[in-house]
Order: C-alpha cells, then structure tokens, then sequence
C-alpha cells in the first residue's frame, strides 16, 4: 500500500511526466509544509497555474490531464527564454477526480493565461492579476492569517526587500508566511559540470535559467533580509535534503522536454495515454526510494530553504 507522501509523488509524477525530474522537486517543496493548516483568509502569492497547491492539499486529476497540454513547445529554442507553457486554449479543461482538503481564498499571478487554467480548478474563491513589481500589493494591512509564495525569488533584485516589507504588511498578527527562496546551491550542478563539459553543452542544461534567475543569496543573505522586513524567523527547514536531488533536476529531461511535448501531441489519444502510464510507472519505482534520502546540506549550503516566519 503506497503511503501518503508517494502517492502524492505519483500524482505530480501524472502531472509532469514529460519532465519527471519536476514532479519529485515537487514532492519535496509540497512534503516541507505539508504540517503546516492554511488559516483563512490565504493567498498563495504567484499561484500559476494552481495545480501544485490542488496537489499538495490533495486534490487528485485524471490520469489523463497533465502539464503540458496546449503549450507553446514549438516555439522554444535554447538561444532564448521562451515559456512555452505562458499559453491558454479555451478548450482547456481538467478533469477532477478528488478535491482538495481545503480551499484558498486567494491566489496571485502576472500571467492571465495561468490564471484561466487556475480559475477552471475552482480552488482559489479569488484570483487576482498582480505582478510582484508592482507594490503596494492589492490587500488591506493585517488581513492575511496564512501567506504562501514559492516566487519571491522571481522578483526584480531591487524590490525583493520592499516585497518583503509588504508581505509583512499583509500578514495578520498572529499568522503565519511560507516563503520558499532559491540560493546559489541550486544550480550547483552547472558549475560541476563546467569543468567537463563545452560552453555550448552547459548552455543546453542551462536553458536560461541562470540569465532569468538573477538572486543569488545564500540562506544567510535571506535570513538578513527576512529579518529586517520585520520578520520573526519561527523556522528554516530544508525543501530538497540531497545534491543527488538537484542533479537529477539540473540534467534531468530537461534538454529535450520541448521535443518530448511535441513527440506527444503528435500521437493518438490513447497512445498517448498508454505511453504515459508506462513511463509514470517507471519512474515512480525509479524516484520512489529517493523520498527517504539522507539529508546532506546544512543550513547554509541548501538550496530550497523554507521559512516559516510571523511578524
């Protein structure tokens, strides 16, 4: 009998299967929090497409439904950035087998189009178009009883620090915020690598990720910042406990996941969907023993950290 944790790994597993490696970082970020009761009023700052969060409070979609579905595959190329996943068709449609535990009374994002896929879960009871550059945020003083967001670190590097302050503006006296930051550890394996392999390889696996992810703080850095937003740190935990982890992500399918999308759509319905489950199959045996990974990286080398934080 699968445990809880490694069905959840196999619902991101149906969710990402074309880049595999995506679905175990998930299960990882959703497992950090997955104690943690969403208080209402909550918002998920920069929900996207609002599939991650459906899954984490344990939603489950018909194997059917998937991540790449109407995207923009064709148009990607590794000399520029081009999120071939920014795209909304009005025959999208999500087909639910369980709902979540709970809903969120909030989600944000700058993109309309990952807030039309959001809004047809029915799992955020608001969705608002906001960018994160662009500050005051939209929500009175002391409203928010939990504050989530995975996408601080998306920010312009000069207005993470006024961001901050903001969220804490927001945040209720006695709530709480989640805030999941990337720090340079997370792209560790490029530079291991660059040691062996040409510029031109490296560029591949890069895929622009170090040109559009700009911050590089360490979780000391953060722990500054955080705290001069007026921030009381309650925890630091550690999304992702191992670099194997982050290997299989920074290599992964990631080189040709905008073929592996296009090979896909190219095939009758149910090939597709016969190809699929035999490809989430082996790597769910594949990734499931790594769910109980040694915990390698301290505090100030990990490359996920999770704050836990109140005001």
């Amino acid at each position: 009998m699968p445990t809880e944790l490694e069905e959840k790994l196999l619902s991101f597993l149906n969710l990402y299967w074309l880049r595999p490696e995506n679905g175990l970082l998930s299960t990882f970020q959703s497992k950090v929090f997955d104690d943690i009761q969403f208080v209402s009023p909550s918002i998920d700052i920069s929900c996207g497409d609002g599939l991650f969060d459906f899954i984490h409070f344990g939603g489950r979609l018909d194997e059917q439904i998937d991540f790449f579905q109407k995207t923009k595959a064709e148009k990607f190329s590794h000399n520029s950035f081009v999120d071939i996943f920014d795209s909304f068709d009005e025959n999208y449609e999500v087909k639910i087998l369980k709902n979540p535990q709970q809903k969120i009374d909030y989600g944000t994002d700058w993109k309309q189009s990952l807030l039309n896929k959001s809004e047809k879960l029915n799992f955020y009871e608001n969705l608002v178009l906001h960018d994160n550059n662009k500050l005051p945020l939209p929500f009175s003083d002391n409203f928010f009883k939990t504050i989530y967001s995975n996408a601080i670190y998306w920010t312009e590097k000069n207005k993470v620090k006024s961001l901050l302050s903001d969220i804490h503006r927001i945040l209720h006296p006695n709530g709480i915020a989640i805030l999941q930051v990337m720090t340079p550890s997370h792209l560790e394996t490029l530079i291991d690598l660059s040691e062996f392999l040409s510029p031109k390889a490296i560029e591949i696996l890069d895929r622009k990720r170090r040109d559009t992810m700009t911050i590089d703080w360490n979780t000391n850095d953060w722990k500054k910042l955080i705290s001069d937003s007026g921030f009381q740190i309650k925890e630091i935990r550690n999304t992702y406990p191992n670099k194997l982890i982050m290997d299989i992500w920074n290599i992964g399918l990631r080189p040709i996941g905008h073929l592996l999308i296009q090979m896909s759509d190219s095939l009758p319905k149910e090939k597709r969907h016969q190809i699929k489950k035999e490809w989430v199959d082996i790597f769910y045996e594949l990734f499931k023993p790594l769910l109980n990974i040694e915990e390698k990286y301290t505090d100030e080398t990990q490359p996920y950290p999770c704050f836990i934080l109140s005001k």
